[in-house]
C-alpha cells in the first residue's frame, strides 16, 4: 500500500497533483483565518459601540432635568 503511495508522489503527475494539493490547503487556510479575523474585528467594533452607549447612557442619567432639557434643546426644531 505504502510502496503504491510512494510510487504514485513520484511520478511526474502524482507530484503535480500533490503539489496543487498543498496550493489549495495553502489557500484554504488563508481564507479560514480571514474570516476568523473579519469576526473578530467585527466583534472588537460592537464592543466598542457597546461601550460609547453606556457611557452615553450614564453621562444622560447624571444630568438634572434641567440640564437634561438644555441639552435635548439643542436637537429640537425651533419652527
Amino acid at each position: 500500500m505504502l510502496s503504491a503511495a510512494w510510487a504514485a508522489l513520484t511520478s511526474r503527475i502524482g507530484r503535480y497533483i500533490a503539489a496543487f494539493g498543498a496550493v489549495a490547503a495553502i489557500l484554504f487556510a488563508a481564507y479560514r483565518k480571514g474570516g476568523a479575523d473579519a469576526a473578530a474585528k467585527r466583534a472588537e467594533e460592537r464592543l466598542k459601540s457597546i461601550k460609547k452607549a453606556r457611557e452615553v447612557e450614564n453621562e444622560v442619567d447624571r444630568l438634572g432635568d434641567d440640564a437634561l432639557d438644555r441639552e435635548l434643546d439643542r436637537w429640537m426644531r425651533h419652527d
